[in-house]
């Protein structure tokens, strides 16, 4: 994907240039400006910043049923019709349609097991647009979190950061993901797409002018 990101914004730069040498060195600066500008853009968009999660972070729900199918049944007016994606189940492994997509590190302290995760995007398709966040224990009250990541600005890509969860007795037994199964946006793609916006711009206006 870095590739593909250098080769755009390579092709970019010299298009630019090329139509900017024409217009002189206002234009030129302009032009680069505004470029520079949609670069940033294209990075932060890549760069992903952690989501932390507690039992005390808001937009959840919490609940007291064991059994899954009693928690599916819980939550299933909250989920609406979001689908299980991915499941982390400690420490036997991961499930679902995107369990190639992410990977589960747990945080373990002494006599408590885990009280803590890091969920990271590995690549391919992601959960959305709407996503859902179950934290599980089972032996005590409440058995399970579920977060609305969506309300929390979680955009598919980046890490879930999980703390604090039944400390001083009890520990996560897993978590689940649940949305529908989209791609993830290329940052290439949007890279090249934006570059071409601007050179048809740039054509267009000296075409009037012509």
């Amino acid at each position: 994907m870095w590739a593909l990101l250098c080769r755009g914004r390579s092709w970019g730069v010299k298009h630019i240039a090329k139509f900017a040498a024409k217009r002189g060195h206002s234009e030129m600066k302009k032009l680069f400006l505004v470029f520079l500008s949609f670069l940033i853009l294209v990075f932060s968009f890549t760069s992903g910043h952690a989501l932390m999660i507690t039992p005390d972070t808001g937009f959840k729900w919490i609940g007291g049923q064991n059994n899954q199918d009693d928690i599916n049944t819980a939550i299933a007016g909250y989920i609406g019709s979001a689908l299980e994606l991915y499941k982390s189940d400690e420490p036997q492994g991961e499930e679902g349609p995107l369990a190639n997509s992410y990977h589960t590190f747990y945080a373990y302290v002494p006599g408590d097991g885990a009280v803590g995760a890091n969920i990271e995007y590995t690549g391919g398709d992601i959960v959305g647009p709407n996503a859902f966040l179950l934290v599980k224990d089972g032996d005590h009250y409440p058995a399970w979190y579920l977060f609305d990541l969506t309300a929390l600005s979680w955009g598919g890509t980046d890490p879930l950061q999980l703390s604090g969860f039944w400390p001083g007795g009890g520990s996560i037994s897993h978590l689940t993901l649940y949305g529908n199964t989209q791609p993830v946006p290329e940052p290439a793609s949007m890279l090249l797409f934006g570059t071409g916006l601007l050179v048809f711009g740039f054509s267009r206006k000296r075409f009037k002018k012509a």
